[in-house]
């Protein structure tokens, strides 16, 4: 098979919706540890004790970032090779960083994924006290996004005060007399 034909497989969006998607996200600066990653999610993730709307509306469970900056990766990659001149060994040699780097991010993007998905499930069955197997068959039958999805279980079913468990000691119990 061709290299660029190997390319061209990997690059799904087009060039200016992908650069519209890498534009919503926050630069990253050159990390060591993490250098094929360039850019990250605009605003941190609330925490687990947060309620299940706060989190929906910060964007906790939206698509991951690396999706963007994998086909942002392929299509660089593209660019550098010149079909007529390069043999395939000097395609090779000028794309293996940008390989590297979409293969990196496309591992990045299907472990965070997972999480996401897992934490939006753990979250709704917890709030609405719905099982797993529900929850899937509703959430999968829903057209729309996931807040009108939150507020149509609302509106069927309340939420559940979420137990915050506290740290240390329990109380003393007072003795009645």
């Amino acid at each position: 098979m061709p290299f660029n034909c190997f390319l061209d497989s990997f690059i799904t969006q087009p060039e200016e919706v992908v650069n519209k998607e890498l534009s919503k996200l926050k630069p990253l600066n050159y990390n060591k540890f993490m250098w094929w990653r360039t850019h990250a999610q605009p605003g941190a993730p609330l925490g687990k004790r947060s309620p299940l709307k706060d989190r929906i509306v910060n964007g906790d469970f939206n698509f991951s970032c690396y999706y963007w900056q994998a086909q942002s990766a392929a299509i660089q990659a593209r660019k550098k090779v010149d079909l007529d001149k390069d043999n395939h060994q000097s395609q090779y040699e000028k794309t293996t960083v940008d390989v590297a780097r979409y293969r990196r991010l496309l591992a990045d993007f299907e472990k965070e994924e997972n999480a996401r998905i897992e934490a939006l499930i753990d979250a709704f069955t917890v709030s609405f006290k719905i099982n797993r197997e529900e929850l899937l068959d509703r959430l999968c039958n829903w057209s729309s996004d996931l807040l009108s999805f939150y507020e149509s279980l609302e509106e069927f079913s309340r939420p559940t005060a979420v137990e915050i468990r506290k740290r240390g000691r329990p109380r003393k119990l007072a003795l009645v007399k």
